[in-house]
């Protein structure tokens, strides 16, 4: 009795723990040596009970020791710890003062001290500095820009026989204008072994809306600043355009359809006219002159730039097809 006993029991316990794994039962167990964490597989568990009394149960389960979940992973030989390595902090960069500046005046180096000058009065590095940083680029550029002394920003080109001034300017991709404005030279007149001074780069235009200012630059260093008048209601486009085109003594196609060449009464284009390249809805923009110099410093024209028929015209000496003009408010 006491054989069948235990069997039924053994039987019992068998079915108990055929019923557990059959349902992905999850469990843990304790032993003396370790602590086991199991989990059942998909499959039925195999149950085979032994002679005598003792019931051995056998499973396909994964079995992970905890105490091998807490343990570091094992480090193979050879391989080396990774380190974290952390990035050097950047020091701010300093704000060149003035101090360099004059220092590069007294040893004679206008051209390195026009270039901090032009980087702190564009980016408005010393808000509280910006008059006396203008008045003195305007006076650096006198010389470095509209006269024939030599500077790094120019080619000095001696005249050859047969040349004339177009012929020059398009070898040097600029306009004949301003070679002979900023060589005081007639147009006519050129004498073999003549020096002439040739501004050479890539020009840029910068237009504030807010200020009503026009900054022209030059390799992306500042040569001059004009006061400017702005469309009203805010309809001069904020963006970066393209020169298209350049016309002296433009004749207006009014927005009515009125054609007014130049010269005439209702005309308000002035001496000059400098288009953009159309965008969609952008259409018909460009700077020009004007015949009311009241209205420079406003917000007043039909969207065009404006600008003093003097100040307009050293901009289109300067200015070539493709010039990048950005606009902001």
């Amino acid at each position: 009795m006491k054989i069948t006993r235990n069997y039924l029991l053994a039987i019992f316990f068998a079915y108990f723990i055929s019923f557990l794994f059959a349902n992905d039962t999850t469990f843990s167990a304790e032993t003396p040596n370790s602590d086991v964490t199991a989990k059942s597989s998909q499959e039925s568990p195999v149950l085979l009970v032994k002679k005598d009394e003792d019931t051995v149960i056998y499973r396909k389960d994964i079995i992970i020791r905890s105490h091998e979940l807490k343990a570091e992973p094992k480090k193979d030989k050879g391989t080396e710890e990774f380190k974290t390595i952390e990035k050097p902090i950047e020091k701010k960069q300093e704000t060149p003062s003035l101090d360099i500046v004059d220092k590069y005046f007294k040893e004679g180096r206008k051209y390195e001290a026009r270039n901090i000058l032009s980087d702190l009065f564009i980016n408005k590095k010393i808000p509280e500095k910006q008059r006396e940083i203008k008045e003195l680029l305007d006076k650096l550029n006198e010389e470095l820009i509209f006269s024939s002394l030599p500077t790094p920003d120019a080619t000095m080109y001696t005249v050859q026989p047969g040349d004339i001034m177009a012929r020059i300017a398009k070898q040097f991709n600029t306009n004949y204008e301003l070679i002979i404005r900023i060589n005081n030279k007639s147009p006519t007149r050129l004498n073999i072994g003549d020096k002439l001074k040739i501004l050479t780069g890539k020009t840029k235009i910068l237009i504030s809306k807010s200020d009503f200012t026009l900054t022209l630059l030059l390799n992306d260093h500042y040569v001059k600043q004009y006061r400017i008048g702005t469309g009203k209601n805010d309809k001069t486009p904020v963006g970066t355009f393209e020169v298209k085109n350049k016309m002296k003594e433009p004749t207006w196609y009014s927005p009515n359809g009125g054609i007014f060449p130049y010269g005439h009464p209702e005309n308000i284009l002035g001496t000059r006219w400098m288009g953009f390249k159309d965008k969609p809805d952008l259409y018909g923009y460009g700077i020009h002159g004007t015949t009311l110099p009241d209205s420079i410093g406003t917000a007043s024209s039909n969207g065009c730039v404006r600008m003093l028929n003097s100040d307009v015209e050293e901009l289109y000496d300067f200015v070539t097809l493709d010039t990048e003009i950005i606009i902001q408010r």
